[in-house]
């Protein structure tokens, strides 16, 4: 059975998986509470919280956005090449899905960088850790064109970057679904070009390398279930990532990001969409994750300014970080936000902008 069959079908397995990437981020960010300026001067990565358990994290979480890519060129190809190719979703349509969907927290996390910066640095002889808080950036950040190569550096809300390229992913996308069925050679070209600028342009490098490996993994997990089943292809899928993953765990300690981002995560990402297929209603409790993956990648940031402010106006110099209990505070507030920031602004503000940018003349 195709997997492409019902645009309103939900992976609950892969909402789950975008989820706990957003929130992998946090892990490898944590070092952020150890910046002086924009060096991590005190940051000493064996003194984290529970570092024994979550020390791949702590060392590779910065992959968590990598990840983010491929599983948006899974989504996109699934949900919308078809439609885009038969002409049956426009560009204004699926622009304004795009633009209803990323500004409303984005310009609210920006203003609250903004805001937070300067209070930070009324008291500090530095903002905190991103440095290039300027106009300049500022516009760049603005119009989400922070990570097209005209930046200076890390500015503002800086993890803003992922989702500046995942933009300009959004138009490629588009233009080469137009073609019909040239989309997926050229998703490969597109692949081989990421992969050629990466990691030397990494940020646009790896948008473009994961999210058409992410695209053709959707394509090749199609191409199987079809000819040899749905069943049979989960078991496929599930014996190369448990393979893969193995492979990685009991390699000498390096991590080949290549690998990772090529084969790990499309293995990974082609398992879980094959069991959420199989078992549909699997980790439809723990979606919520991918429900407030968007607000928990914006917020943790502005989110540690306030944490970080709030220890230096209390005297605690910043080994209280290192502190379990610190830390699971700060996800608690976190996912508390993230959910409000989903329910209160992210989802009413679709509906209003959708419903606006759709008939301009209605009142």
């Amino acid at each position: 059975m195709n997997v492409v069959q019902n645009p309103a079908f939900r992976l609950y397995t892969l909402d789950t998986l975008r989820g706990l990437a957003a929130l992998c981020v946090v892990f490898w960010h944590w070092q952020h509470f150890f910046y002086v300026g924009a060096d991590p001067t005190l940051f000493i990565a064996s003194q984290q919280p529970f570092f024994s358990a979550f020390e791949g994290l702590y060392r590779y979480g910065g992959l968590a956005v990598q990840l983010f890519f491929s599983i948006s060129g899974f989504i996109f190809f699934w949900l919308f090449s078809d439609r885009i190719s038969k002409r049956s979703l426009s560009a204004k349509r699926f622009t304004i899905d795009r633009i209803s969907r990323l500004y409303p927290l984005h310009l609210v996390t920006f203003a609250a960088v903004a805001a937070l910066q300067w209070a930070y640095s009324s008291s500090h002889s530095s903002y905190f850790v991103y440095q290039l808080n300027n106009i300049y950036h500022a516009l760049l950040n603005l119009i989400l064109a922070a990570a097209w190569g005209f930046e200076s550096g890390w500015s503002f809300n800086a993890p803003i970057w992922s989702v500046s390229v995942e933009v300009l992913l959004y138009a490629t996308f588009f233009l080469t679904c137009l073609t019909g069925r040239l989309r997926l050679p050229l998703a490969v070209l597109l692949c081989a070009l990421g992969a050629y600028l990466y990691p030397d342009y990494y940020k646009l490098g790896s948008g473009l390398l994961c999210f058409y490996i992410g695209g053709l993994t959707y394509a090749g997990l199609d191409w199987t279930e079809r000819w040899i089943g749905q069943t049979r292809s989960m078991v496929i899928a599930l014996l190369a990532c448990i393979t893969a993953w193995a492979f990685l765990l009991i390699s000498d300690g390096s991590v080949n990001t290549y690998f990772v981002m090529c084969v790990g995560f499309p293995l990974l990402i082609a398992a879980l969409a094959s069991v959420g297929r199989q078992w549909p209603n699997l980790l439809r409790s723990s979606a919520v994750l991918g429900d407030i993956s968007y607000a928990s990648y914006l917020i943790h940031f502005p989110l540690q300014i306030v944490f970080a402010l709030t220890a230096d106006s209390l005297g605690f110099s910043r080994s209280v970080f290192n502190q379990g209990w610190v830390m699971l505070l700060f996800f608690i507030v976190l996912v508390i936000l993230s959910m409000l920031s989903h329910r209160l602004l992210e989802r009413p503000a679709q509906r209003v902008l959708r419903q606006r940018m759709a008939n301009p003349l209605s009142d």
